[in-house]
């Protein structure tokens, strides 16, 4: 969960597969927004991150046997688009929230105050709300919206280290910052270690997806 100054900073069972289930049909009616084509990463179409032929998909598209829940992907997609830094990947994506919440759209840990697929907390998540989704809200417990808000935080993560000068293991550092804030990983000039163990496991997820 995010924990920074200027932003977002168990798995349950049952009702995150019926919610995601949910997801595919409402997500494939909303179209890429507005000039969304000029973030594709060489030119690949977006529609065929879920699957497409191997030519045709995204630069950095969660691979079809993977674990990412299928209605997930179109979701990460679009999340990833919003965003024109090269690390913001739909696979970064993916591994950053199976790190989080495994996944979970009804993931909850009230003692540290974190809700949701994408572990917001309620409070910062009003810095970062967007309405992925489009229903004309913006929720932290809505899978689109919670990843929508997660793309732009670690986009603005990115951004902040490429001006401090860091340009190296830039997932890491997002993954790190997104625990706990940017200034605390330019402060430590890198990984803290209390939140290594989480960012070895963000890497370790997304090697699997970028295999």
């Amino acid at each position: 969960m995010p924990r920074g100054a200027r932003g977002p900073g168990g798995p349950g069972t049952g009702r995150p597969r019926r919610r995601l289930a949910l997801l595919a049909a409402a997500v494939a009616a909303v179209p890429l927004a507005a000039g969304a084509f000029a973030l594709l990463r060489t030119g690949e179409d977006p529609a065929a991150a879920d699957g497409g032929p191997p030519s045709a998909r995204v630069s950095g598209a969660v691979p079809a046997d993977s674990d990412v829940p299928r209605a997930l992907r179109p979701v990460l997609t679009r999340a990833a688009l919003q965003c024109s830094e090269d690390e913001v990947t739909p696979a970064f994506l993916a591994a950053m929230l199976k790190a989080e919440s495994g996944f979970d759209a009804d993931a909850r840990r009230p003692g540290t105050d974190e809700y949701g697929i994408a572990m917001w907390t309620p409070s910062v998540f009003k810095g970062w709300a967007r309405d992925g989704d489009h229903d004309g809200d913006k929720s932290y417990m809505s899978p689109p919206d919670a990843i929508s808000a997660m793309s732009d935080y670690v986009c603005w993560l990115d951004r902040q280290y490429k001006k401090n000068g860091m340009q190296r293991e830039l997932p890491a550092l997002m993954a790190a910052g997104y625990r706990t804030s940017s200034r605390t990983v330019v402060e430590a000039g890198g990984v803290p270690a209390r939140v290594r163990p989480h960012v070895e496991r963000v890497q370790r997820y997304l090697a699997e997806y970028t295999r």
